[in-house]
């Protein structure tokens, strides 16, 4: 096979960074009020300003999600908390049946909005990067106590990877409106262009150990798809790779469609509901699309039926490989085509974003402190994933905001987040981390994430109920304009 290294690095990365079962854990930015960001989460959010805008360092936000290993179940510390001896067969004990990571990164590039007499107007231009890996336990048993912890038929590995890499552009356009004082409701249509995409529909083997013979007998199934910047082509079965020039009719070929949706209803004044749901849509890949698939070949003395036996090494075989270099290559030869992946050009395909649904309510014990109870499902391909978050927001003077959280999710209990926003004279600057103890012990946290940004705002800090009276002038006036005798 022809390839280009720069090709399989790629596609190595996007596969190795893939991760979230656990996806973007719940960010302490969402429950801010005097910060426009908070709208991200829910199109309905009602957000006390009049306008906002920024480009750049609006908005960037970073994070890995490791629920699987841990540093400090594959190590034995001494008192002093210094690792002494590792211990492997601990660490893959610590393990679930099935494990995940996680990457992700968004940076907005572009990203405003502003109030009008009869709603609110958002925009803004997002570069997203997302990788998910969900592997089973029986991978890492395998690698640290090798075959012989599957012995028989009734006890096979099961070695299962799921891969899942993303990186596109989107492009948001978001309107809000107040139908009274106490419904909210808001939507967000979104336009995206795709760079790259790595999806597999299967990764696996499975494989015993004979306990008499000690042979092993595996069985696989691979099939992958992907769409990389780089150009494929198929030479009598051979797969050729090289470099995509690049031109700007490429960047609308992976397109995609997407809708967030969103509500929030005041009950009184001080309890509150609310519920969106977030990226519902999909990307089409049309552009070095390539399908690889694969299975054991009926290839070659190894292989019995569609499954590859291997008893070993006779004394002849190892004779010719140390002193007949033509028989190794020939034995590595018949040995690599039993796993031969197939390349195949593919036409295109569909894949769907990572929805994310959320239901929210909130009590505000003062108009300064508001406590909020959270539930998060994403749909991550994988299933749902469902997380629940308690929230505590602190807004002093329209101008700050201090929040902490607290998430729960399977398999990750430690997330404690803060974040803080400040205005100063228009500028708005603010941080946030989804899990504080990240940074303090970050091989043993399940979550690291960091988040920032600075916007300009417009205006002075508004109350809700100024809203209902733009809205209410603007109708008078219109109706003024259209009998102006006021008959």
């Amino acid at each position: 096979m022809k390839h280009n290294n720069r090709f399989f690095l790629t596609l190595s990365l996007m596969a190795m960074l893939a991760s979230s079962a656990v996806a973007q854990i719940v960010s302490p930015v969402d429950f801010m009020r005097t910060n426009p960001r908070s709208v991200d989460a829910n199109p309905a959010t009602y957000t006390l300003d009049y306008g906002y805008f920024d480009m750049l360092l609006g908005g960037i936000n970073l994070g890995v999600v490791n629920a699987g290993l841990r540093y400090d179940k594959f190590f034995r510390f001494n008192e002093e908390g210094q690792p002494i001896v590792l211990d492997l067969n601990s660490g893959v004990a610590s393990l679930r049946d099935k494990n995940y990571l996680n990457t992700y990164a968004n940076l907005d590039v572009f990203h405003c909005g502003r109030r009008t007499n009869h709603g609110y107007i958002t925009y803004f231009h997002r570069i997203r990067e997302l990788e998910t890996m969900s592997y089973t336990k029986d991978l890492m048993q395998v690698l640290v106590q090798g075959n012989a912890a599957f012995l028989g038929e009734s006890h096979p590995a099961n070695i299962d990877v799921n891969v899942s890499a993303r990186a596109y552009q989107e492009f948001n356009f978001g309107y809000q409106m107040s139908l009274t004082d106490q419904w909210n409701i808001g939507a967000r249509m979104k336009f995206l262009m795709g760079y790259a995409d790595v999806k597999s529909k299967a990764l696996n083997i499975q494989f015993f150990t004979d306990p008499d013979t000690y042979a092993w007998q595996l069985m696989s199934d691979v099939d992958v798809r992907a769409t990389l910047p780089y150009e494929f082509y198929l030479n009598d079965g051979e797969l050729e790779i090289r470099d995509a020039r690049f031109n700007i009719a490429k960047l609308f070929k992976n397109y995609g469609f997407g809708i967030d949706l969103g509500g929030e209803y005041q009950i009184n004044g001080q309890w509150g509901v609310a519920a969106a749901i977030n990226d519902l849509g999909f990307i089409k890949w049309n552009t070095h699309s390539v399908q690889f698939k694969g299975e054991v070949q009926d290839a070659g003395s190894f292989v019995d039926n569609g499954t590859l036996v291997f008893s070993g090494l006779t004394e002849s075989q190892i004779d010719g490989m140390l002193h007949d270099s033509t028989y190794f290559v020939h034995l590595m030869d018949t040995l690599l085509k039993c796993f031969q992946l197939t390349p195949q050009s593919l036409g295109g395909y569909t894949t769907g974003l990572n929805t994310n649904m959320m239901v929210r309510g909130y009590y505000d014990l003062t108009p300064n402190h508001r406590f909020s109870a959270q539930l998060t499902g994403y749909n991550l391909g994988m299933g749902i994933k469902p997380a629940m978050t308690l929230a505590y927001t602190g807004s002093f003077k329209g101008k700050y905001d201090v929040v902490a959280t607290y998430t729960m999710m399977k398999g990750s209990f430690d997330n404690l987040g803060i974040g803080a926003s400040a205005n100063f004279g228009g500028l708005l600057i603010y941080v946030a981390t989804n899990n504080l103890f990240g940074f303090f012990n970050p091989a043993n946290r399940s979550h690291i994430n960091a988040q920032l940004g600075i916007s300009f705002t417009s205006g002075v800090l508004i109350d809700r109920s100024e809203t209902i009276i733009m809205r209410d002038k603007a109708a008078e006036a219109e109706a003024d304009a259209d009998d102006p005798m006021n008959l």
